[in-house]
């Protein structure tokens, strides 16, 4: 019992020493207090980051149309890495992990294991990011980014240049102005050339979409017309013409309608398109996007 308490006594003396020698002191309450808060507050602010590039993510995938990635790409495995929001995904992936750190500082976060904690982030993240799609937020975060990141595009931008390749058969732009009977229409392309669409072997689904008006996606074959590369219009024969659909930003919704003249009943979903439209690729599937609705 001596003994005991002698060792007690020593490693009180050890520690009292321990203590003066290194000047330690005792810490107010207030202080554990207020770090507990931060971290909890860095951990709340991980997540709210991870909500937006949650919303952001959404917006990309939703502002890519997959059904045309065999027009735009060679294969669908190469769309896919254009095309999926790598940058979003390892953003969300970065704030939910500094989430967790900074969660697991505060006084009752050593209880929780990595997976409740990040499924706890994640869940918090989705749902926040899901609402904040539906306001718009996310596309406002695409447009406030713009493409000063060296590493970053954003997604508009993206397929803005994948429909800017006339030579192989893509064209994307405003609808200016169209024939009373639809015949042809005037497309200015994103870069803000004119264009002059034959529309002969377009049919119903297309006439409506050009006649509705705003941004279009044009699949077709540019027409050498002979005139100097300073012409101020270039000439576009169209086969396909399918509407910009623009999903969950600022910008959505498309102008009104305009009138469709009854000769565009002429070309119903049976008309025969010309072989020069057969001979683009690829043809049939873009024929059964457009009777499916697009």
């Amino acid at each position: 019992m001596n003994t005991n308490n002698h060792n007690k006594a020593h490693i009180a003396e050890r520690v009292f020493d321990y203590i003066k020698n290194e000047h330690l002191v005792p810490r107010p309450r207030w202080e554990f207090v207020i770090k507990n808060y931060f971290f909890w507050l860095l951990g709340a602010l991980a997540v709210a980051f991870g909500a937006l590039a949650c919303s952001a993510t959404f917006f990309e995938i939703a502002n890519v149309d997959w059904r045309l990635s065999a027009a735009t790409h060679t294969t669908f495995f190469s769309f896919f890495l254009a095309a999926a929001p790598f940058v979003w995904i390892g953003t969300l992936a970065l704030f939910i992990c500094i989430g967790y750190i900074n969660i697991r500082r505060t006084n009752h976060g050593y209880r929780y294991s990595l997976p409740i904690i990040a499924l706890g982030a994640v869940l918090t993240s989705l749902t926040l990011g899901t609402g904040l799609y539906a306001i718009g937020f996310g596309g406002r975060i695409d447009e406030a980014i713009g493409d000063h990141p060296p590493f970053y595009r954003p997604v508009l931008v993206q397929q803005q240049s994948w429909w800017l390749a006339p030579e192989k058969g893509l064209l994307g732009g405003e609808v200016i102005n169209v024939a009373s009977d639809l015949a042809s229409f005037t497309l200015r392309d994103f870069s803000g050339h004119m264009w002059e669409i034959d529309g002969s072997d377009l049919r119903n689904p297309d006439l409506t979409t050009i006649a509705r008006g705003g941004i279009v996606r044009v699949v077709g074959l540019p027409v050498q017309t002979g005139t100097s590369a300073s012409a101020t219009s270039s000439s576009f024969h169209a086969c396909f013409v399918f509407p910009w659909n623009f999903r969950g930003g600022p910008k959505n919704g498309l102008p009104p309608p305009l009138a469709v003249v009854a000769s565009t009943s002429k070309r119903d979903a049976t008309t025969t398109q010309s072989d020069l439209c057969k001979n683009i690729r690829p043809y049939q599937q873009l024929r059964d996007i457009e009777d499916s609705g697009f």
